[in-house]
């Protein structure tokens, strides 16, 4: 599943101004996702819109979609994409589905016309909750999703709101229990209700911290960008690749590098054309290192190892260079590893 970061909030609580800023630092060229129709005699709201559209800059795309954000994923896979906002996107399924074109002339128990109202409701939702999967089956996608917290306020005078307003709590949940992190606004003030992120260590680097130091929501918005460029392409280099893991009760990073050159019969061999024997259905690595330190590690492989300047590119070197930091700090900090 992608990445998906979730900013609710209420009227003017500078939800979409956050996610605009947030989509900015992730990407140089991000994609806004507009999910609002305009319609003729709403004046206003058209005034709404292109503010929205002035304050973006020339590096972002606009894509119009009222229903079916999904027909877009070509256009989507490894971007990040500003979704603005779900509340109008479950709307247009709500008019789709007739519900605001249906009588509300029942009391305040909502007794008459219960059932159409409830089921028009319900089909919306389902609906929307489908698209939204569909929407997130690219993994490499980054989606920063505004929506309204309009369940908030004061309980609704008639029945159709009060179901709107159901099925938007409904929704609400069901991509905040998808999302990586969850930020309620509140006055222009990003508040992280869920979290930490899969991999928060700048976070927790500034909690544990004295003295100078960037802010906690710097530090969580940098661990936004490592996760979204965690999700990135990359093209497997046809000599091979690198596997790393740490013991947590040896104290050891282990690293490996394993051959991906293979002849017509399905044999591997090493750089230098010696055939591998392979245990099960993996072929043995070329070479393995067990070190300590992310700095004796990073010494082995790329100053001492012999094959290194056959092997390694700058590309590789900070990659190796990563991942043994990473697995340093994850060793001696009891956190969990996992490699990119």
């Amino acid at each position: 599943m992608p990445t998906v970061y979730l900013v609710s909030g209420g009227a003017r609580s500078g939800k979409s101004g956050y996610a605009q800023s947030l989509c900015e630092y992730l990407s140089p060229e991000p994609i806004y996702l507009a999910t609002s129709k305009v319609f003729d005699n709403d004046d206003d709201f058209a005034k709404r819109v292109e503010k929205h559209r002035g304050d973006r800059g020339e590096q972002w795309t606009t894509i119009e979609e009222p229903l079916e954000p999904s027909k877009y994923l070509e256009e989507m896979k490894g971007r990040v994409v500003l979704v603005d906002c779900c509340t109008l996107w479950l709307t247009n399924y709500m008019m789709e589905e007739g519900l605001f074109s249906l009588d509300d002339d029942g009391d305040d128990k909502g007794t008459k016309k219960d059932g159409p109202v409830q089921d028009a409701a319900e089909r919306a939702l389902r609906k929307i909750e489908e698209e939204f999967d569909k929407m997130t089956q690219p993994w490499n996608c980054t989606y920063v999703m505004v929506t309204n917290e309009i369940g908030s306020g004061t309980h609704a005078h008639d029945h159709t709101t009060r179901k709107f307003v159901d099925a938007q709590g409904w929704f609400n949940q069901y991509v905040a229990k998808r999302a990586e992190a969850v930020v309620h606004m509140v006055c222009g003030v990003p508040n992280v209700v869920k979290g930490p992120l899969s991999k928060p260590s700048l976070s927790n680097a500034v909690r544990a911290s004295v003295g100078a130091a960037p802010t906690l929501e710097e530090a969580q918005r940098a661990d936004m960008l490592d996760h979204y460029l965690s999700k990135r392409d990359i093209a497997m280099d046809p000599k091979g690749y690198f596997k790393f893991r740490i013991d947590t009760e040896k104290k050891i990073i282990f690293a490996s590098y394993h051959s991906c050159i293979m002849n017509d019969k399905g044999e591997f061999f090493d750089l230098e054309g010696n055939r591998l024997r392979c245990h099960g259905k993996s072929p043995e690595p070329v070479k393995v290192w067990e070190c300590r330190t992310a700095k004796e590690l990073t010494t082995e492989i790329l100053e001492k190892w012999e094959m290194a300047p056959k092997v390694m590119n700058v590309g590789h070197g900070g990659y190796v260079g990563r991942e043994a930091q990473k697995a340093e700090d994850a060793l001696y900090s009891g956190k969990q590893y996992r490699q990119d």
